[in-house]
């Protein structure tokens, strides 16, 4: 239905865009205030979202690992590296 993001996000984590780039494209500080946001709207009328939830704790894992260089991108890092692989798919 969308495939230009798609597309472009899949080419970033394959070709190792996610860990190289200087500066985001998408920060991983901001993406987490988003996240947190839909948390906070979820809780407020009793909801649950556990995906959030779960994406925000492998965006933890991007910050760890990259600071503020860190990427939305970087949550394919976070899942190879909860998987027993290296953060990075490439050096």
């Amino acid at each position: 239905m969308f495939p230009g993001p798609y597309t472009a996000y899949s080419d970033r984590m394959r070709k190792g865009d996610y860990h190289k780039r200087e500066e985001p494209l998408f920060a991983v500080d901001l993406a987490r205030k988003d996240a947190g946001h839909a948390l906070a709207l979820a809780e407020s009328s009793g909801a649950k979202m556990r995906s959030v939830q779960v994406a925000d704790q492998h965006l933890k894992e991007v910050k760890d690992h990259m600071g503020a260089r860190g990427d939305i991108a970087g949550i394919y890092g976070a899942v190879r590296k909860e998987s027993g692989l290296d953060f990075e798919n490439s050096k």
